[in-house]
């Protein structure tokens, strides 16, 4: 790309005069330049840029000033690398006709468990994460992402996935976890699903009809939001629904309050407790007790406990080390 061209869509100021004047990829880490690339320089680092420099960079984007580190690169100075990133993810996805669609969090994990083959990648929240992805994106890629408030700054004219239904479904509610329903003549029984999301699904669904994405629901199985995992009481992990004791992972705090008032509506409160960060500011309606963890190990303390459920604020992959490998109860040979 030209570098005068580069200048004018993120809005940014030319400070050297360089001899060049194109240069071949973008790459926003310093460890991956290679000679003739553009560096962005996210962490406001110089000790980066000299890493870029020296494996060849022909321009360097910072916010910081220009100290005659190579006259012959092209320093291009900015005010926000937040905001060159939003411009220049806008220009990549109309460039390149990327296809973007927005939708909810529980929908992008439920997308990602059901197309068949996985042609739609889900972008993660992260600004950096999502720029990596779409600058070594190829021509008419499709992308997912659940961040409404970036997706209309990158991307304005993305397909939006509803999260209801025109005509409210019949569903069928097995405890917590389990959904029976109907679509397109068709009738799913004892889903693994909580029939919380039920209607965000069917709305995926006739979405995926209308723009002829290919999925499947035959291996519909439990994803990272209200995940139950079943244990004993020395937190030894069980099979689905063969122990009276689970903990429901949730990672997103704004799905957190919708989860804990499902889960009271059908337990009484006193068979449930609630984990959280140490540093979180309690702000839900919860009635029953409030744990307050600060490392993984403190909830340890949960074999010590009575309950039935334990709803907790965080991503159940980090949860991991909680759990005992194999039972506690020694064996006796009489």
């Amino acid at each position: 790309m030209k570098i005068d061209n580069f200048v004018r869509i993120i809005d940014g100021r030319l400070i050297t005069t360089p001899p060049i004047d194109a240069f071949a990829t973008i790459c926003l880490d310093a460890s991956r330049v290679s000679h003739g690339d553009l560096f962005i320089d996210i962490n406001a680092s110089r000790e980066q840029i000299h890493q870029a420099l020296l494996k060849g960079a022909y321009a360097i984007v910072t916010t910081l000033t220009f100290e005659h580190e190579d006259d012959e690169c092209a320093w291009i100075e900015v005010r926000s690398i937040e905001h060159i990133l939003i411009k220049l993810l806008r220009y990549t996805i109309t460039q390149k006709s990327l296809e973007m669609i927005v939708l909810s969090p529980v929908q992008a994990a439920l997308l990602e468990m059901i197309q068949t083959p996985r042609s739609i990648k889900y972008l993660r929240d992260d600004l950096f994460t999502i720029s990596k992805t779409i600058l070594a994106a190829k021509e008419e890629d499709r992308f997912c992402l659940s961040n409404r408030a970036l997706a209309e700054q990158i991307a304005p004219v993305a397909h939006k996935i509803e999260t209801t239904v025109h005509t409210k479904p019949t569903i069928a509610q097995k405890g917590l976890f389990l959904s029976s329903f109907g679509y397109q003549d068709r009738y799913y029984v004892e889903q693994k699903i909580p029939s919380l999301f039920v209607e965000e699904l069917l709305a995926l669904l006739t979405f995926c009809d209308t723009h002829t994405i290919s999925y499947t629901l035959e291996h519909l199985g439990f994803n990272e939001h209200c995940y139950p995992q079943f244990i004993t009481q020395n937190l030894c992990k069980k099979e689905f629904g063969s122990s009276s004791k689970a903990l429901i992972f949730e990672p997103q705090e704004t799905l957190f309050s919708t989860l804990i008032s499902y889960v009271q509506s059908q337990i009484d409160f006193s068979k449930l407790i609630l984990c959280l960060p140490k540093q979180h500011k309690n702000t839900f309606a919860f009635k029953g007790e409030i744990f307050y963890f600060e490392t993984i190990e403190d909830l340890a303390i949960l074999s010590q406990k009575s309950f039935q459920y334990a709803l907790v604020l965080g991503d159940r992959e980090d949860f991991e080390p909680l759990f005992t490998k194999t039972s506690t109860t020694q064996l006796s040979l009489f």
